[in-house]
Order: C-alpha cells, then sequence, then structure tokens
C-alpha cells in the first residue's frame, strides 16, 4: 500500500486531507508540526507528501526538498489559504502541486492521482 505524509497546522484541515487520502488507497501519518513532519519523511520514506506552506514558523516547501531529496519519485503537493505567484512559482520548481484552500475533494482527489 502506498504512503502518504500530510502535514497542516490546522487540526480540521488534517482530519479532512487524511480521509480523502486514506479514501484514494494510501496508509497515512498526518503530523501537525514541521518538526513532527520532517522527521517522519527522513525515517518513513512517504510516497505522497501533502504539505501546507505555512507550518508554524516553518516552511513546508523545505519538507517539500528533503523529501525529494531522499526519494525523487514522492508525489510532492503544496497547499495554501494564499494564491501567491512566487509561492506557486516555487512550488513548482520543487516539483510540487500547488493547491489554494479552501479544497475540493475532487480537485484535490485529482491532484494526488496524477
Amino acid at each position: 500500500m502506498p504512503r502518504a505524509l500530510i502535514a497542516d497546522d490546522d487540526v480540521a484541515v488534517l482530519g479532512l486531507l487524511q480521509r480523502w487520502v486514506t479514501s484514494a488507497g494510501y496508509e497515512t501519518r498526518t503530523y501537525s508540526t514541521f518538526e513532527e513532519a520532517r522527521r517522519a519523511v527522513n525515517e518513513w520514506n512517504p510516497d505522497l507528501l501533502v504539505t501546507d506552506v505555512r507550518l508554524g514558523d516553518f516552511n513546508g516547501l523545505q519538507l517539500v526538498l528533503e523529501a525529494k531529496d531522499r526519494n525523487p519519485a514522492v508525489v510532492p503537493v503544496v497547499i495554501t489559504g494564499f494564491d501567491d505567484s512566487v509561492l506557486r512559482a516555487d512550488s513548482v520548481a520543487a516539483g510540487a502541486k500547488f493547491l489554494v484552500k479552501p479544497l475540493g475533494v475532487d480537485q484535490f482527489l485529482d491532484a494526488i492521482k496524477r
């Protein structure tokens, strides 16, 4: 079963994303802090990484870079509440799909299946 790591500091969003990712057939682990998610990226080696851009004082794009360095085949998805062109460009440059909250289930599932 493919593995998915989800990182978001909003517990409600984290729970929703976990339900969606699990329904898509992934074993999921969720983290609400950058530090926990970073440790899991390095220890668990997920196939899918879904991360919010803002994780406390840290940037979720750093998780994407670390995950890609460890496993170039990982599928990273970056989510944010701010549709910022610089964040979008940085996400795409890091090889991540960029989604803006609020997310729809179909939009999200389409992004993680590609």
